[in-house]
């Protein structure tokens, strides 16, 4: 919602902007949530809220807060929707038969063009969404599987992963924010394809490097990549949909896709990890170096 939403109020050139923005606000909730939280509960409890009903108090708050954000942007679009339409002026009522000659022409030419391109950008769409779900899934393997990973492979024990979580957000959030520079000197295309390789390279690579902070490093690549490839996807589907409808039928076909792999790559990446758990070169590496594979072989189609 929030993606179809700052589509709708920017220019066409400032998407790759206002989705970055989303995208950084996003992020930023993963690092300030737990402190937002902890200190709510603290002020509810400061003002005799029992302690029991401390943390349900923050969530109705959140829920209040959520609802209030639908209901400003509810607003806008009722705001837009209601705006004075434009009024036909005797000048534009008297076209000659020429003219209307001539726009018919070119209105059949049009139609040609139209037609061409709706195939054109059906394949886009199929395509931006199965970046999607190759992305989604390197998400799956950089959270949920690396925590059984990590402490296996690398020996890391609750705090350097929680550690390893948090530094990763604070970078995404920091992508977030220099990825609209990126755009502007690259395109949003090869941006898109340099974050999958970035994904690609730092997945594939982690999996097989125990080395620091080599391997640490490897899974900042991973996730800057991620959060490069996640935007700009999203901006190429809102540049390769026609109209406001269009746009936001699309978003949210990337948003259900990207639901979607998270629901089934759990189980898959949890096989796989056991398969080659106990394999003596690459112990766990095995959905790791597929889902690289699947990078490398999807990051030329945005550039295509």
């Amino acid at each position: 919602v929030a993606q179809s939403g700052v589509t709708d109020i920017v220019s066409t050139d400032q998407t790759a902007l206002g989705l970055s923005r989303v995208s950084a606000a996003a992020q930023l909730g993963v690092v300030v949530g737990p402190l937002a939280s902890a200190t709510f509960q603290e002020g509810f409890e400061a003002l005799g809220v029992p302690h029991a009903r401390c943390l349900p108090a923050v969530f109705v708050l959140n829920a209040l807060n959520a609802l209030f954000v639908l209901a400003q942007m509810t607003l806008m679009d009722r705001r837009g929707k209601h705006s004075a339409p434009a009024v036909d002026t005797a000048d534009n009522k008297s076209a000659t038969k020429q003219e209307k000659g001539q726009a018919s022409v070119a209105s059949i030419t049009e139609n040609a063009d139209d037609t061409q391109q709706e195939g054109t950008l059906r394949y886009a769409q199929a395509m931006l969404r199965t970046i999607t779900i190759v992305v989604g899934w390197t998400a799956i393997l950089s959270n949920s599987i690396y925590g059984l990973f990590a402490p296996h492979f690398m020996g890391f024990k609750q705090a350097q992963l929680s550690a390893t979580y948090s530094a990763a957000a604070v970078l995404m959030v920091l992508t977030q924010i220099i990825f609209p520079r990126l755009v502007a000197k690259v395109g949003e295309h090869h941006a898109c394809t340099l974050g999958i390789l970035s994904v690609g390279t730092g997945i594939g690579g982690l999996s097989l490097i125990k080395m620091q902070p080599i391997h640490s490093l490897l899974y900042m690549l991973n996730r800057s990549g991620a959060a490069i490839a996640d935007t700009s996807t999203a901006a190429l589907v809102a540049s390769a949909s026609r109209g406001r409808d269009d746009r936001s039928r699309n978003l949210g076909l990337l948003t259900s896709t990207r639901a979607a792999a998270r629901v089934f790559s759990p189980l898959i990446s949890g096989k796989l990890y056991q398969l080659s758990r106990n394999d003596a070169v690459a112990p766990g590496a095995l959905p790791y170096l597929i889902a690289s594979c699947l990078c490398f072989a999807v990051a030329p189609l945005p550039s295509v």
